[in-house]
């Protein structure tokens, strides 16, 4: 075991792998309608790697949630307008997205794990974000019911996304899993932002609602673009079916060109049996790259008492993703077991990943089996 992950294992037990029911967040109220909410969560996880010829084993922080802290400050006003300031950082810890058969990250932080700085305002004409967070197609493609989406989910590579497929000749090639099943979303930027109120629902909190957002990318010092999109979402319950939905449009301008890109998801869930689908899928219209994902699920909730249980298989293809000519695939199967009264998640997943191109080289079938809990608090 290399010293970073001594380090990391003995952060880990420090924090124990099983949280006390009692452990609570820190929480205060003041007369005036103001609040201060602290939270956070830990995502260890163990991923296995096979790229076809050599295995390898790491423990790391899931990079489909990963570990991180935050604070909320909220200020309630009696014109029913309210504001707030949220901070949130992850803590740095070796990244799932970030191991190669080459490379292995250290536990280090700096200011691009900072995830959120931000003022929100909200009023009856919508809310008004500023600051470091989340651009309108930031998760356009995201919208997901199956409740497992800390084990699997349309971001293929944030299981195991910085390893390389091998040749059928046993050399490792320069294409990442990261690169060949790619999606097309927005991310966190120094931004302004707004969302209207919600609409064309069956009642408060739900419907459709319209955002917009302006903004430069502030952690890193080599990104000089600008960055713009717009987005529109949709949240209800029509029947006994849950449906949200998700379709965003952004550009990227950089010092001679601007570049364009769509990411978009639908996903619903049978309540009364537990059912669910979702499909997704974006691209560059530019470039024509493109990726399509899709899951079946089932979320149980009496299946055991200590909380609800899903399972779930999931597909991803992606057309001329890290270069014109490329194929690839992955397929998947998933299950989460939530612990209810200890706001924790314990989850296991397998992946298979496929790779083709028109440069005549022949790759290896590549895997990765995923295994770790998430404790929020």
């Amino acid at each position: 075991m290399t010293a970073n992950l001594r380090l990391a294992a003995l952060f880990f037990g420090a924090l124990g792998v099983v949280p006390q029911a009692t452990a609570n967040p820190l929480a205060y109220d003041n007369d005036t309608g103001g609040s201060v909410l602290a939270y956070g969560q830990f995502s260890p996880a163990w991923v296995g790697f096979d790229d076809g010829e050599k295995t390898y084993s790491n423990l790391t922080d899931n990079a489909h949630s990963n570990t991180r802290v935050g604070i909320f400050i909220d200020q309630d006003f009696d014109s029913g307008a309210s504001l707030r300031f949220n901070f949130e950082t992850a803590l740095g810890l070796p990244s799932s997205a970030g191991f190669s058969q080459t490379f292995e990250p250290i536990w280090e932080w700096d200011k691009t794990k900072l995830r959120k700085i931000e003022l929100k305002y909200a009023d009856s004409w919508g809310t008004l974000w500023v600051g470091q967070g989340e651009m309108a197609t930031d998760g356009a493609s995201s919208a997901n019911l199956s409740e497992v989406t800390i084990a699997s989910s349309r971001a293929v590579g944030d299981t195991a996304g910085g390893y390389f497929f091998r040749t059928k000749d046993g050399e490792l090639s320069d294409v990442k899993i990261s690169q060949s099943h790619r999606k097309w979303d927005g991310a966190r930027r120094l931004r302004i932002r707004y969302d209207t109120p919600r609409f064309g629902g069956t009642g408060n909190g739900k419907g459709f609602y319209l955002s917009t957002s302006y903004g430069v990318e502030a952690l890193d010092d080599d990104n000089d673009n600008t960055y713009y999109d717009v987005a529109a979402r949709f949240d209800d319950k029509l029947g006994d079916w849950l449906l949200k939905a998700s379709l965003g449009y952004g550009w990227i301008e950089d010092e001679s060109d601007t570049s364009e890109y769509w990411s978009g998801a639908v996903s619903t869930l049978h309540v009364p049996t537990g059912l669910n689908g979702t499909i997704a899928g974006g691209g560059d219209p530019d470039s024509g790259g493109s990726f399509f994902y899709a899951k079946a699920g089932w979320l149980a909730r009496d299946l055991v008492d200590v909380g609800r249980t899903g399972f779930g298989v999931d597909y991803y293809q992606g057309q001329d993703t890290a270069y014109e000519g490329v194929e690839s695939d992955k397929w998947g199967i998933h299950a989460v077991q939530y612990f209810s009264d200890l706001n924790l998640e314990a989850y296991l997943a397998y992946e298979v990943y496929t790779l083709e191109d028109d440069t005549g080289a022949s790759y290896q079938d590549a895997s990765a089996t995923m295994a770790g809990i998430r404790w929020s608090f």
